[in-house]
């Protein structure tokens, strides 16, 4: 697959190509993986290491195929996997949290090096010390060019930075951590019981200009504002995710294969997207089909609802993100899962009070961080951008096999006030037909909001 790169990608491959150090802090969804990957290429780079959350292994193993033609991966599960002859490691974070773990060990005690290794989600690693920091302390010697990924260096105050800073670019940090934060950071010493002894707490961040300097060389910053100019109106991508089998029955998962592959084979592998997508909208009419799809979606939950989440704790604070799907159970579950991000729902059954609250609440209160709506419902006649709701991220769980739909309900958030490039992601269960079935509608979708910018023109 050939598509140019953006020009702020180019800037940090050649970057990370030259072996300057950096953290790359591009904000999320404008091309941080890809980024890398072109760095290995241009640096033809054979072992890489890559460190990321369990919600973005099949991620980078979906890029890796689309940028890196022939290049070869392993996801390590195991010792053994460390040492397999493939270009990319991938290794979770997860595995790296396991203290003494087998893979952990092997990983600090490896006979060779690798060339390069990418921390995606590099914010998990701010803490002074927990287990997958120490992990990552103690293979550094083994991982060549550390290159932190993340759109959120900084979540709390400035002392999140000092562990990167101090793996990563110890030469141009240059100070231990207590004379960092004297330095950075607003400490103070508390006592928490009557007769507990003072620990020494930081409540906040000091002398920024001063770090900002500091840190120029190494801190790569690039935010969607930056380069609105260059994205296209939305950006359109898919997302695998892992299928959690034991919520799909097995004459339902037959079902969906059979129907669907029979479909694909009748059409023919080149029909146009028109012809495809037609015909998936005929199907969803039949009733056993329409039973299978809710259970594909309730099957998708476990994964989505951790990619929401990491998504979620991956943006500043003041960010919030819109979530699409269609049954009325995969909603209702949705919005238990992410509860604690003050949800707020809008389905056919939500009553015009209800509708119109649903929508205060999201585009008012900054405790609701998260929008659940049901395509048909709130595809349409809603904005939900605003002064106080910053909002350009957008999840379908579920999409519609109607492209014009899913077109719709992105343009939630692609309106007059929008200020960043929207980026729509389509969650697909890795391995299934839906994988098939939502990369048709990616690029039926791309082609609707390439041919009407409904930013300029505006949508219903």
């Amino acid at each position: 697959m050939s598509k140019p790169l953006f020009p702020h990608q180019h800037q940090g491959a050649m970057r990370l190509a030259e072996r300057t150090p950096t953290y790359l802090g591009y904000d999320m969804g404008i091309g941080k993986t890809r980024t890398f990957i072109e760095a290995v290429l241009l640096r033809r780079a054979k072992r890489v290491l890559i460190i990321c959350p369990a919600s973005a292994v099949l991620v980078w193993k979906r890029e890796i195929g689309l940028w890196h033609p022939g290049g070869t991966f392993v996801i390590a599960k195991s010792p053994a996997d460390l040492s397999r002859p493939v270009n990319y490691t991938i290794i979770s974070h997860g595995l790296m949290s396991q203290a003494k773990g087998p893979v952990v060990e092997e990983l600090c005690n490896l006979s060779f090096g690798f060339e390069m290794t990418a921390i995606d989600e590099a914010h998990a690693f701010n803490a002074p010390s927990n287990n997958r920091v120490n992990a990552l302390r103690r293979a550094a010697p083994r991982l060549g060019d550390i290159v932190p990924l993340s759109g959120t260096p900084m979540r709390n105050h400035a002392g999140d930075l000092y562990t990167l800073l101090s793996v990563c670019w110890p030469k141009g940090l240059g100070m231990a951590r207590h004379e960092y934060e004297d330095r950075f950071c607003k400490v103070v010493h508390k006592r928490f019981n009557r007769n507990g002894p003072m620990v020494r707490v930081i409540e906040g961040s000091k002398n920024l200009d001063t770090l900002k300097k500091l840190i120029a060389p190494f801190m790569l910053r690039v935010r969607k504002e930056d380069v609105f100019k260059d994205l296209p109106a939305i950006i359109w991508d898919q997302i695998p995710i892992p299928l959690d089998r034991s919520a799909l029955t097995g004459h339902d998962a037959e079902l969906l294969e059979k129907t669907l592959s029979e479909v694909f084979a009748r059409e023919g592998a080149t029909a146009s997207l028109d012809v495809m997508t037609a015909a998936l909208a005929r199907l969803d009419k039949h009733v056993g089909l329409m039973t299978v799809r809710r259970m594909l979606g309730l099957a998708k939950l476990r994964g989505a609802t951790e990619y929401i989440v990491d998504m979620l704790d991956s943006l500043p604070d003041n960010r919030k993100v819109l979530v699409f799907a269609h049954h009325a159970d995969v909603i209702a579950a949705l919005h238990r899962h992410l509860g604690e991000y003050s949800p707020a729902v809008l389905t056919g059954s939500t009553t015009p009070r209800e509708r119109e609250e649903a929508v205060d609440k999201f585009l008012m209160d900054s405790r609701c961080r998260v929008f659940i709506g049901n395509i048909q419902a709130a595809g349409t006649a809603i904005t939900l951008v605003g002064p106080k709701c910053k909002c350009s991220d957008v999840v379908f769980v579920e999409s519609s096999w109607t492209p014009m739909d899913n077109a719709q309900a992105a343009c939630r958030v692609h309106r007059i006030g929008q200020h960043d490039g929207v980026v729509a992601r389509m969650l697909s269960a890795a391995g299934t037909i839906d994988d098939l079935v939502n990369g048709l509608l990616v690029r039926k979708a791309r082609d609707f909001t390439q041919l009407f910018d409904t930013q300029q023109t505006g949508a219903k």
